[in-house]
């Protein structure tokens, strides 16, 4: 086995949050599923997403230059899949959503958080970029239970 499999089976293992970053594409409503997003700072407080190059993902970013993270609920697992699988032009068709307060970006009806920011620097790393954004609003819409991604399928935490 190569080491990228085995590095891929040992990722597989680490359970992460799932999100779709949201933007505007051409004016248009944009978003991707992604579970490569961190918290940077606090001070001042910052967030960042690893977007691949040249994803139409990318390019909303680019042009908008800012992006909501919006936090997805465990039941949410269809929204992950759409946002992941369907063309870009279709994942906003039949869907609610609002503008965030601040940045006026996408928010997903039953999302149970959102992180608005402005991007304030960006690094490409091998087939990446990592935009870091400084985080001008962040909401809590529902205290809910989040929506894990482990073992490739979605997952939600246990009830203790």
């Amino acid at each position: 086995m190569s080491l990228e499999d085995r590095f891929r089976n040992v990722m597989r293992r680490y359970p992460t949050g799932v999100t779709v970053v949201t933007s505007y594409l051409g004016g248009k409503p944009h978003g991707l599923t992604v579970n490569s997003f961190t918290s940077i700072s606090l001070r001042p407080p910052l967030i960042g997403v690893f977007i691949t190059r040249g994803t139409t993902g990318y390019r909303a970013i680019k042009e908008t230059g800012a992006y909501a993270v919006n936090i997805l609920k465990h039941d949410q697992d269809i929204i992950a899949r759409r946002f992941a699988e369907d063309p870009p032009d279709k994942r906003f068709s039949d869907l609610r959503w609002y503008k965030t307060a601040i940045l006026e970006l996408p928010f997903i009806e039953g999302s149970l958080a959102y992180v608005e920011a402005r991007v304030s620097s960006e690094s490409n790393i091998a087939d990446h970029t990592l935009f870091i954004g400084e985080v001008v609003n962040a909401e809590i819409v529902e205290d809910a239970e989040p929506l894990i991604y482990y073992m490739r399928s979605y997952r939600k935490i246990p009830r203790s």
